[in-house]
């Protein structure tokens, strides 16, 4: 392994020699120039990767590491926000990102999206379009060419998550694939066929890995590979490292503890060379090129090593000579893989520091912006910076500098027209609702974010180019091209029901300093009208400002479309509206999609007028409630205990309440006594994973894992004649089509015999689940404990949802 190499050439060499940090580090850097190996590790969402062996391969066998998710996570749940589906992908990618960043590995996805949990393998496989996302594996594995590919899952164990083991299975046939120069012939235009050395999958205990009176040991089929607490010299931590890591992704609340103790990770074989049982903790070290390029590189960095206790002129010098030499090696091998390593140390070594900030966080095509290159590069260095281009503004070339020690340059100039506002490349082939589609593997196998806006410069070292790419940034996040005017509607949805007609808001943002002269209008599909039909304004430089239209439907059947909108300037017509992800432990994003509302032309009746909503964790339901109660207040949960509950026909509790709250159960008297005085409680789902308590609810329940999945499966009516399926609205199976992830969610599996369950589902399993929709009738009124994914239905405008939440908001009406 290189650092035991390090170890033994410097102890050898220099057997009284106390090396500082700084050397430690450096010779590790000049290690990692040896290392030609690289690990492509695979597995389905974003959380699934094993922090610490990356950690340990990236920070202590200095091995190129990277993690190919197959999915972004747009199933998950949101823990931390109310970003659901796309925005919830882009969000899980800015984790991963940062959890790279932390562990000094790269990031890597495909066209798959996550559609939620899947019981099995054939399920998964039934929706992702295999040959793409094999193609993005295989563009993948050609790009990043590893040598070693490991699987979180097992292509042969089933596990309980689909996804999982389609992972793994979909990871062995690329492992061939990219290897077939048959196979995916258009990449090879840009890349070349390549045979990996191993696919081994990463057992971990509970699918093969045998647990004997406290001591794991592992089945004969595997081999294992110790990891130790810290790397000595250095003091790295491993699960320190790991740990943080694995923090960031707090949206799927995934927080680890720190373990300051050696573990043990277990592999086996699956496809590829056969290991011999003296090599296997350098399993992952094992390749070194032998041709004569490579030795004489290699022996080139050995001296370099041999001299860390040089000042750093000497070393700067001797990287210099490197980089001279490399000139003569043929364009194509792989020593030239190494050139930006080999450029970036002699930057670091110079004592070089370069970044560019630019002083606005948007910048509009069109307009002025201001940039500043920060630059300190040491004269005695022997660097000059001869060059800066910056290709996104008009004339953005500046050349012939002489820099001092420390250099502040000013980038200022007109922003390309041409360039696009800022949106994730992925997104931009959205597909349908299992796989992107993009143009090309690429666009969705890299994490590019569309604009990249990047200064390069260009510098001399001895007359020798070398060339950086520099990203602009503000604040630490990369700088965001905006529309000169963005647009978001009030609500994602609107109902029209029995109504024909309802005013939507819609505001408007202005991103420039100057007043614009602007027209607005809605696009609407067949069936819709408007008033008024457009709208003239001057708007003020970086204001909001609010527009009211009245939307009308002529239609009498049922549908859901779509509306947009079109903000008419000087210079075009934009549709855009703006997010932004901004949360402290990932850098922040903001984007600009198509902005978009839902209208669904809906007959619903309903005879509650007055409900409350006691929100749970990042709970978006209130918005499409609003859409079919004429009062609905939203009561915070500190001010439960305050409330007088008697004026309200219904009270709902937030999705995942129990999780986020549990001291709501110093409040389960007050809603006890509601009910029984006649009022309506609907409880929605809660999660076991995260819970304080045994049990939920004011009439209490316990949750389990179990989901139904299938949204297509058959729902079954226990008592049809019960009111709830039929006042004030007709409940029949139609009312279950269309629907969107999930039927239901962590079901209750017992209850008390006076909860009465009304609808029957079938899991994955083929097993029947009754706990979809129980009804406890107490006193006057109705306690209803609902598992149904109603908090994704109705946003997604699927009318069933409506009509069956309207029912039970209306259960104790007379």
């Amino acid at each position: 392994m290189a650092l035991e190499y390090l170890a033994q050439q410097t102890h050898e060499q220099h057997l009284d020699q106390a090396f500082s940090r700084k050397e430690q580090m450096m010779m590790r850097a000049l290690c990692r120039l040896k290392m030609s190996d690289r690990v492509l590790y695979i597995g389905a969402h974003p959380d699934d990767e094993n922090n610490k062996l990356l950690t340990f391969l990236a920070q202590h066998q200095l091995v190129d590491t990277a993690y190919l998710s197959v999915t972004r996570g747009e199933g998950g749940q949101n823990f931390i926000g109310t970003e659901k589906g796309l925005d919830l992908g882009v969000l899980r990618v800015q984790e991963s990102l940062a959890a790279r960043a932390i562990e000094g590995t790269k990031q890597f996805f495909t066209r798959a999206k996550d559609f939620g949990f899947a019981k099995s393998v054939d399920e998964t496989l039934a929706r992702w379009d295999e040959n793409g996302v094999l193609a993005d594996m295989v563009w993948t594995i050609r790009y990043f060419r590893p040598t070693v590919i490991v699987t979180r899952f097992s292509p042969d164990v089933p596990d309980s998550h689909g996804h999982h083991q389609a992972s793994a299975i979909l990871a062995a046939k690329a492992f061939d694939l990219a290897a077939d120069p048959s196979a995916y012939i258009e990449q090879l235009s840009e890349l070349e066929p390549w045979q990996a050395r191993q696919l081994l999958w990463n057992v971990y205990q509970d699918s093969g890995v045998k647990d004997i009176g406290g001591e794991v040991r592992p089945l004969p089929a595997y081999f294992s590979l110790d990891i130790p607490a810290r790397h000595g010299s250095l003091g790295f931590h491993y699960g320190e490292i790991a740990a943080e890591s694995r923090n960031r992704h707090r949206s799927q609340a995934m927080g680890s503890l720190v373990r300051h103790q050696p573990s043990t990770e277990y592999f086996e074989l699956l496809k590829g060379t056969p290991i011999s049982s003296e090599k296997q903790h350098a399993i992952f070290t094992q390749y070194t090129a032998q041709d004569s390029y490579s030795l004489v590189f290699n022996r080139l960095v050995d001296d370099l090593i041999a001299k860390c206790e040089s000042d750093a002129a000497e070393l700067v010098l001797e990287l210099g000579t490197i980089l001279f030499w490399m000139r003569i090696v043929p364009e194509g091998h792989v020593i030239h893989e190494k050139r930006a390593e080999v450029e970036r140390l002699l930057l670091d070594f110079a004592g070089v520091s370069l970044e560019v900030q630019a002083i606005e966080e948007l910048w509009v095509p069109g307009t002025e912006v201001n940039m500043v290159l920060n630059a300190h590069i040491p004269s005695e260095s022997n660097l000059q910076l001869t060059r800066v281009k910056v290709r996104f503004i008009r004339n953005g070339e500046q050349k012939d500098f002489t820099l001092s020690p420390s250099k502040t340059i000013h980038l200022n100039g007109q922003l390309l027209d041409t360039i696009l506002p800022s949106f994730p490349t992925w997104l931009s082939a959205e597909g349908d609702a299992h796989n992107y589609a993009p143009a090309s593997p690429a666009d969705v196998v890299l994490t590019q974010f569309g604009t990249e806006l990047s200064v390069h410069l260009e510098l001399q070292f001895a007359g020798l180019p070398i060339a950086v790419k520099l990203p602009v940034k503000h604040a630490g996040s990369p700088v965001a091209v905006a529309p000169p005017v963005t647009a978001t509607f009030d609500s994602d949805i609107v109902v029209l029901s029995n109504a024909t007609r309802r005013l939507i808001a819609l505001e408007l943002q202005s991103n420039v300093s100057e007043s614009l002269s602007i027209k607005v209008k809605l696009t609407l599909p067949d069936g819709l009208d408007v008033f008024p039909k457009e709208i003239e304004l001057n708007i003020a430089g970086n204001v909001t400002e609010k527009l009211k239209f009245e939307l009308r439907s002529h239609a009498q059947q049922e549908y859901i479309q779509e509306i947009g909108f079109e903000i008419e300037t000087t210079t075009g017509r934009y549709p855009f509206t703006s997010r932004s992800i901004i949360y402290p432990h990932v850098n922040q994003v903001t984007y600009f999609p198509k902005g978009i509302l839902r209208v669904l032309n809906l007959p619903v009746n309903i005879t509650a007028q007055k409900v409350a909503y006691i929100s749970g964790v990042n709970d978006e339901l209130a918005g499409s409630l609003r859409q079919l109660v004429g009062h609905l207040e939203i009561i915070p949960f500190e001010s439960i205990g305050g409330m007088d509950l008697s004026g309200f026909d219904a009270v709902v509790l937030g999705i995942r309440i129990y999780n986020s709250h549990p001291l709501i159960t110093g409040f389960h008297q007050l809603f006890r006594d509601y009910v029984e005085q006649g009022g309506v409680l609907i409880g929605q789902y809660n999660t076991p994973y995260d819970l304080h308590l045994t049990e939920v609810g004011a009439y209490p329940l316990a949750v389990s894992p179990e989901r139904i999945t299938d949204t297509e499966s058959h729902i079954s009516f226990l008592n049809p004649s019960h009111r709830i399926l039929n006042y004030p609205n007709v409940i029949g199976q139609h009312d279950f089509q269309n629907w969107v992830q999930d039927r239901a969610l962590f079901l209750p599996q017992k209850w008390a015999s006076d909860f009465e369950p009304i609808l029957r589902g079938q899991n994955g399993d083929n097993r029947t689940e009754d706990g979809l929709l129980l009804l406890h009738k107490k006193g006057k009124g109705y306690y209803i404990y609902n598992s149904l994914s109603l908090f994704r239905q109705l946003p997604a405008g699927v009318a069933g949802a409506y009509r069956l939440f309207a029912n039970m908001l209306s259960l104790a009406s007379s």
